[in-house]
């Protein structure tokens, strides 16, 4: 058996009584676990999106940007432009 710290006790709680009210008998914590784990496998695309900081790509957005650099192509560049940082001044200076 492994132990996990759940930063949140009071929802696994709040969940399992819920479960018991409208199942109608005792379910553990570890049976609850489980099935969550089970249904996070089922829905891992959902499980990805609410688990990430970072705004997932997917062919939608990817259209997007695509679509936005191809109308952006006759825009000139100004290849003397100077920048305020030097980082920026390092990458767009190639």
């Amino acid at each position: 058996m492994s132990i996990v710290k759940i930063s949140n006790r009071k929802i696994l709680d709040d969940l399992q009584a819920k479960l018991i009210l409208r199942l109608g008998r005792k379910i553990s914590l570890q049976e609850i676990l489980d099935l969550c784990l089970k249904h996070a496998m089922n829905d891992f695309e959902e499980l990805v999106r609410l688990a990430s900081n970072e705004p997932v790509l997917t062919p939608e957005i990817a259209e997007e940007i695509i679509a936005f650099f191809e109308n952006a192509e006759g825009i000139p560049y100004d290849l003397d432009a100077k920048f305020p940082n030097k980082d920026d001044q390092d990458i767009y200076s190639l």
